[in-house]
């Protein structure tokens, strides 16, 4: 119960951060991200650690699962936390602008793959049922939280999001080369 409130909680810190952001542009909106997003960590490692094992899936999937976990986790700290600070530098991506190369030239939310994949494979490893709804709850919430950052706040912060979002798709991703 404690795993579930935490990640809701922390979901709810994201989206009054992304509210903030967008509409006083202060940095202080990365404070309730960080917290949102360790209340988010430390639910998913209450359920993990607390659960007792009430589905049959076999061991051998279980380990497939766990590989497949922990790829997910780190494809998302990559998507994330890595990959536009890095390629913003790299490509001299201006202020207020989208940072469109990568797995972010792919689809607009590369990050809800890589959450999908790291917290289903972990539910499934769990080998617990509460774990897997608990973590396909989170998985809703953070596509409702993706809808509101792509609809609302990212329309406000980058300048050229509005033609960013004509030209890359919004959540599946895009893996034929586009012609420039």
């Amino acid at each position: 119960m404690v795993s579930i409130i935490s990640i809701f909680f922390g979901f709810i810190l994201l989206v009054l951060a992304e509210l903030w952001s967008a509409s006083t542009k202060r940095p202080a909106s990365v404070a309730l991200q960080v917290f949102g997003y360790a209340l988010i960590a430390l639910g998913m490692l209450c359920a993990l650690v607390g659960g007792e094992q009430t589905m049959q899936v076999p061991e051998a999937v279980r380990m497939v699962c766990l590989g497949l976990a922990i790829a997910g986790g780190g494809m998302l700290v990559w998507t994330v936390f890595l990959e536009i600070p890095l390629g913003v530098k790299r490509y001299k991506v201006a202020a207020g602008h989208v940072y469109a190369h990568g797995s972010y030239g792919r689809c607009r939310h590369p990050g809800f793959w890589c959450f999908l994949l790291f917290s289903v494979g972990f539910g499934l490893w769990s080998n617990n049922s509460l774990v897997l709804i608990g973590f396909s709850t989170a998985n809703a919430m953070n596509l409702l939280l993706i809808l509101l950052q792509d609809q609302y706040t990212f329309p406000t912060q980058f300048v050229d999001y509005r033609e960013y979002a004509k030209k890359v798709p919004f959540l599946v991703p895009r893996f034929k080369k586009q012609r420039r």
